[in-house]
């Protein structure tokens, strides 16, 4: 029980622990916020700091993954799984309502699925189960952190903007630099992480296609 917990806290813990550090990041940097005038260098406060920030960025990244979940899954209409009925072939059994609802539709997937595993031997059941749920993991891992770099990148355009209108024209490139050095890393790990979202969809997509042509 321990490990599966811990599995999850940290799945939930990383987008929280992102968007913290660039809040940190903008604060010190873009907002001009001195550590060592609030004493955080201090041992005993700097440990309390750290561990409540870590403490935070668990339902943080919880949250952020309810709202992934949320767009991605939930309200997302743009499936097309008569797409992936049609690759599987005659033997995939459609249900009587099928195209109607996406939901639905998406609930025969997944039970048609399951009654496969649960169709296999100990080994091959085992060997499925363990893939399927780690590509589906780190999809969910993927989308959260999307959501997390995408507020993050938006916090630090609103800082920003607004901490421009408090400088002199001596810090102006500073902070620019500083500005665009966050920008840039934002950028990139938003980039990255929707290309490996889109490569884990789509392999996981694949895998559930051709695991079912060859089992059902």
């Amino acid at each position: 029980m321990m490990r599966f917990e811990t599995k999850h806290l940290i799945r939930w813990g990383i987008p929280g622990w992102v968007l913290i550090f660039w809040l940190i990041y903008e604060s010190l940097f873009l907002k001009g916020i001195n550590p060592l005038e609030s004493n955080l260098l201090d041992i005993s406060k700097g440990l309390t700091v750290l561990i409540s920030l870590v403490a935070i960025g668990v339902p943080v990244g919880y949250i952020m993954h309810q709202i992934y979940f949320g767009f991605a899954w939930v309200l997302n209409n743009r499936k097309n799984f008569n797409e992936i009925a049609d690759k599987i072939g005659d033997k995939f059994p459609k249900h009587d309502e099928w195209g109607q609802n996406k939901h639905e539709d998406y609930f025969q997937f997944e039970y048609v699925w399951h009654s496969m595993l649960l169709n296999q031997d100990v080994e091959t059941r085992t060997y499925l189960e363990g893939r399927y749920r780690y590509m589906l993991s780190t999809i969910h891992g993927l989308g959260a952190l999307i959501v997390s770099s995408a507020i993050s990148l938006m916090g630090t355009g609103l800082i920003g903007e607004s901490s421009q209108y408090q400088l002199t024209n001596s810090a102006d490139f500073p902070f620019i630099i500083y500005l665009w050095i966050g920008y840039s890393f934002q950028f990139i790990i938003l980039l990255s992480t929707i290309f490996n979202y889109m490569y884990y969809s789509n392999n996981l997509r694949a895998f559930q296609i051709k695991m079912l042509k060859t089992y059902l």
